[in-house]
């Protein structure tokens, strides 16, 4: 089996805005899912959702520079997680069982394999 990187893209930056009950709600749905992908073998790492702000470091002199909502990231790229599957199609289809998908329409998950060094 190799790992495969989840990054879950364009969610709803409001959806902690929810009453605590759909939030609980939300979060049960991931933890359901979780625990699917884990008695399966499949879960490397749950990750994580982003939280605002950060640092974007640019090359060749130009330094870094922080902006506190770095909306144009915040909105691209909200979480991930890392799994493991034998082939892409299968990565694919255990992608499709998120509660991402279900809960942010407009969003995507983006599944890409993790290339593996040895040495």
């Amino acid at each position: 089996m190799a790992d495969y990187l989840l990054l879950y893209r364009n969610g709803d930056p409001s959806w902690t805005e929810r009453t605590p009950e759909q939030i609980q709600e939300v979060l049960n749905q991931w933890n359901d899912w979780f625990r699917e992908l884990e008695s399966g073998g499949h879960l490397r790492n749950p990750g994580a959702a982003l939280a605002p702000g950060g640092a974007v470091l640019k090359k060749n002199g130009e330094g870094f520079a922080t902006d506190a909502t770095l909306s144009e990231v915040k909105e691209l790229v909200g979480g991930y997680s890392v799994i493991a599957a034998s082939s892409l199609d299968e990565a694919t289809r255990l992608a499709q069982g998120s509660p991402f998908l279900r809960n942010n329409p407009k969003g995507d998950i983006v599944v890409r394999p993790v290339l593996q060094m040895d040495g």
